[in-house]
């Protein structure tokens, strides 16, 4: 069953944190993560909103593990939501 991720921050630049990882940086991309199907990025008001389509929760939790969640804590503090779920036969519809 596939799995949606939705990850909406502030931009952010590489200077930004001891991480030198700008907000894009901090995104799976595709055709380099294991088992992204797909990623879409909007840029809106300073703001960076990220869904990507995974094979299953699996992969999508190799990149959003503890570590992701440090780097953004430290990044964004508050200031992110991400939300994850199943994409089931009734939410595509």
């Amino acid at each position: 069953m596939s799995y949606l991720t939705i990850l909406e921050c502030p931009v952010t630049y590489n200077d930004a944190d001891s991480y030198e990882q700008s907000s894009i940086d901090m995104c799976p991309t595709v055709g380099i993560t294991q088992g992204l199907v797909s990623r879409h990025v909007k840029v809106q008001d300073s703001r960076l909103l990220v869904v990507c389509i995974w094979k299953d929760r699996a992969d999508s939790e190799l990149v959003f593990d503890t570590e992701w969640y440090a780097k953004a804590e430290e990044r964004w503090g508050s200031d992110y939501q991400l939300r994850l779920e199943t994409l089931g036969a009734t939410s595509a519809a």
